[in-house]
């Protein structure tokens, strides 16, 4: 049974995905429904324009423009029937993540080029969401112990690549249990918030900074020696001295406990970099807390 080009256009113009078609010029000859609900345009407003006056995100505009001046002059080009994931642009101004799969067709001897378009935002949310969940802490808004230990894995090769000096400095809220205990977790999760925010702003921007276990934090230092790290500790130490955590009606007192370790000769991993901080650190605890020990 033959279907008819009224058939045809139906089917297209009552797609769910956005159909756009452009002649050899680039120029928009069709725009569906889907394309009018999705990117905020009536066909009036768009026929005739050039398509990427209008639909790719601005930074995108001069990329697409050098892609389809190959393809007007070859009739093809490199992702003509694919599939690709771009950022659109909304009239309204808002950008929209896109699958977009373009392709040809010739009809009376002209070449016109079709595009089909899916919103797919909800998906790239939902994997950016994921992966943070796999790299963040989500109470911090640190690094997680994963991550800390993928990057730091990298750093400590390329110190021993360059010969460079790499430190660790690993930090632990004293008596943090009787603050959960008597206060609660609530308190607990902001007095945690606290810390985090107030270590990050003593430190470099290139330091890592993580978030390893309950009240236990590390800091990475690339280039910095142990002295100018024992420096920092001390400050770090000082400063959490002197904070003074308000939650609620209860006003709450901190000291930690820090443990430093440089990477030597014969650190030919990064667990016997890591063994050695934790053994400072037990010390310093063990030795009254609310102090800083080197190994």
């Amino acid at each position: 049974m033959k279907i008819d080009n009224d058939v045809y256009r139906a089917i297209v113009q009552n797609s769910i995905d956005a159909i756009v078609v452009a002649d050899q010029l680039g120029n928009i000859v069709f725009w569906n429904d889907a394309s009018e609900k999705l990117f905020g345009y009536n066909f009036s407003e768009v026929v005739g324009k050039y398509v990427h006056d209008i639909l790719p995100a601005y930074n995108l505009r001069d990329k697409a423009d050098k892609s389809f001046n190959k393809f007007k002059k070859k009739g093809n080009g490199p992702v003509i029937g694919n599939s690709l994931q771009v950022r659109g642009l909304k009239k309204n101004g808002k950008e929209v993540h896109l699958q977009f799969s373009p392709n040809t067709i010739e009809v009376d001897g002209q070449l016109y080029i079709f595009a089909f378009l899916r919103d797919i935002s909800d998906l790239i949310n939902l994997q950016e969401k994921l992966r943070c969940q796999a790299t963040i802490d989500e109470l911090t808004g640190l690094l997680n112990r994963r991550s800390y230990i993928e990057r730091t894995e990298i750093v400590f090769n390329k110190s021993i690549r360059h010969k460079q000096p790499l430190t660790l400095m690993m930090l632990d809220i004293d008596y943090f249990k009787k603050i959960n205990d008597k206060y609660g977790h609530l308190v607990g999760d902001i007095t945690l918030k606290v810390f985090s925010n107030g270590v990050a702003k003593l430190i470099r921007t290139e330091d890592i900074l993580a978030r390893v276990g309950g009240e236990e934090f590390i800091i990475v230092m690339e280039n910095l020696s142990m002295d100018s790290a024992l420096t920092l500790a001390e400050r770090i130490r000082l400063e959490v001295e002197n904070m003074l955590i308000k939650a609620s009606e209860h006003k709450i007192k901190l000291t930690v406990s820090i443990g430093l370790a440089s990477r030597k000769s014969d650190d030919h991993s990064l667990e016997l970099l890591q063994h050695r901080c934790d053994k400072a650190l037990y010390q310093a605890k063990n030795s009254g807390r609310n102090r800083v020990e080197f190994a």
